[in-house]
C-alpha cells in the first residue's frame, strides 16, 4: 500500500514511512491526463473539427460543408418504408453546415452517433447545434439526433482512419433516406412538422434548392438545446465513463493499466506508481 504526499506543486510516494520517489505534481498529472483522455493526431483530416481520445474510445467530430446535394430519397409511391422493396427517387437538395459526432470503440462504431445542423461553421466547442429535418435520424437512447449507420457497423472497423471516415461520409450521401428510423425507433427528424414552408415537403425543398443552392443556411432550425462539447462528453461518457482514482493505488492502477509498457520499464513491477514517478524525475 501506498501514500501519495502532494506539498505545493510537488508529490512524492511514501511506503513504510520512507520517501521513494517523488516528481513535479504536473509531470504527473500531464501522466494521468494523457492515459485517460487525449487526442491521436493521425486523425485530423479534411472535415474533421475535434477529436478526443479516451481510453480506448475515440470521439471524432466531423464538418459537413452547406451544399446543394442529389440524395437518394424515398418515393412518395414507394411499397415499403425501407429495405430491399422500398422505391427511391433522386432529389437535389440545399443542406446547411452538417455537425456529425461519432464514438469508436477500438476503431469500430458503437451506436453512439449523431447528426446535427449548423447555419454557420464551428468555432468553438460550445457553439449550439440546431435539430435537423432527416430521415434516419431519430431520439434514440438518449440520444438528441442518433444517426443511422446500421449497414456500415460490420465493415468500417478494420479501416484505418482516412478510409473509416470517408465510408461514413459516403454513407451519409450515397445511401438512402427511407422511414426505418419511423419502423424501428418511431420517429424521424423528417415525420416532425417542417420548420418553414420551403422545407414542408421535400418538392418544395427541390424548388428552392434550384432558386438558391445555398438557401437552407437561413432557415430558422430549431435549437437542439446543446453544444458539441456537451453531446461529446455524454457520449464519450456512455462509452467509456471517466474513472475518479479515490486512493493511491487506484491513481497508479489507471495510470498502468494505461501504458503497461511504460510502467514495466520504469518499474518493472506490476503495481508500483513509485516506478512511474521515478520516470518523471
Amino acid at each position: 500500500m501506498h501514500t501519495i504526499e502532494i506539498t505545493g506543486d510537488a508529490c512524492a510516494v511514501i511506503q513504510e514511512g520512507v520517501k521513494v520517489a517523488s516528481a513535479p505534481l504536473v509531470d504527473l498529472l500531464t501522466v494521468l491526463q494523457a492515459q485517460t483522455e487525449q487526442t491521436p493526431l493521425e486523425l485530423i483530416s479534411d472535415g474533421v473539427r475535434h477529436i478526443r481520445r479516451r481510453g480506448d474510445c475515440v470521439a471524432v467530430v466531423v464538418e459537413e460543408m452547406p451544399a446543394a446535394r442529389t440524395v437518394r430519397w424515398l418515393a412518395d409511391d414507394s411499397p415499403e418504408p425501407y429495405g430491399p422493396k422500398a422505391i427511391y427517387r433522386p432529389a437535389n437538395l440545399s443542406f446547411p453546415f452538417l455537425v456529425v459526432v461519432l464514438v469508436f470503440l477500438r476503431g469500430a462504431l458503437t451506436g453512439y452517433q449523431q447528426c446535427f445542423y449548423r447555419n454557420a461553421p464551428l468555432a468553438a466547442l460550445s457553439d449550439p447545434l440546431l435539430l435537423p429535418n432527416l430521415y434516419n435520424v431519430a431520439e434514440r437512447s438518449g440520444q438528441i439526433c442518433w444517426l443511422c449507420l446500421a449497414n456500415l457497423a460490420p465493415t468500417i472497423a478494420r479501416m484505418g482512419w482516412p478510409r473509416k471516415l470517408d465510408a461514413i461520409h459516403k454513407h451519409l450521401w450515397g445511401g438512402s433516406w427511407n422511414r426505418s428510423s419511423e419502423v424501428h425507433e418511431g420517429n424521424s427528424y423528417w415525420s416532425r412538422p417542417a420548420v418553414d414552408p420551403r422545407v414542408s415537403s421535400v418538392e418544395a425543398w427541390e424548388r428552392h434548392t434550384a432558386a438558391d443552392p445555398r438557401f437552407a443556411t437561413t432557415v430558422p432550425w430549431k435549437p437542439a438545446g446543446t453544444t458539441v462539447e456537451k453531446v461529446m462528453n455524454q457520449m464519450l461518457d456512455s462509452c467509456a465513463p471517466l474513472r475518479t482514482p479515490k486512493i493511491a493505488d487506484d491513481l497508479a492502477a489507471i495510470i498502468l493499466n494505461a501504458r503497461p509498457e511504460k510502467a514495466a520499464r520504469a518499474a518493472g513491477a506490476a503495481q508500483s506508481l513509485a516506478g512511474i514517478l521515478s520516470l518523471l524525475k
